[in-house]
């Protein structure tokens, strides 16, 4: 098949296809840690921001959802145990999220396991087709809107 074979709306259905398939993959995996595909992005994010957090702010930018979302997904994650709230230093009506020693453990736990599946389920693609496709999915997450 060659890319200009394809038409736009034969485009954005495999795009479409793609995304639901990884998002089953990964949603059924994380079953097994009792968390959702957002809190899993939310609790990574934090993860990545350490040792400073991260404000709402931020992660509602980084997930592209509205800060009430964020809101209810930290609540969420702050009564398990796996995020805290801090007021941030500048203003003390922000709240910065850090992450605990509980959710370390577990984002690292669902990262070990979620790299194994992907391996599994993608290795019949060759390696250089993967990374062309994923700098794709970068450029172009990060584009704005004609």
């Amino acid at each position: 098949m060659k890319v200009t074979d394809i038409s736009m709306h034969q485009a954005c259905l495999l795009h479409s296809r793609a995304d639901r398939t990884l998002r089953s993959v990964v949603s059924s995996h994380l079953k097994e840690f009792h968390v959702t595909r957002m809190e899993w992005l939310l609790l990574a994010i934090v993860y990545k921001s350490r040792p400073i957090g991260v404000g709402m702010s931020a992660l509602a930018r980084a997930l592209d959802v509205s800060l009430p979302q964020i809101t209810a997904l930290a609540s969420s994650l702050v009564s398990g145990g796996l995020i805290s709230q801090q007021a941030a230093s500048h203003d003390r009506r922000a709240k910065h999220l850090m992450i605990t020693q509980k959710g370390i453990i577990l984002i690292e736990a669902i990262e070990n396991s979620m790299r194994g599946v992907l391996k599994g389920w993608l290795n019949d693609i060759p390696r250089q087709q993967l990374e062309t496709y994923m700098l794709t999915v970068y450029q172009l997450a990060e584009r704005k809107p004609a």
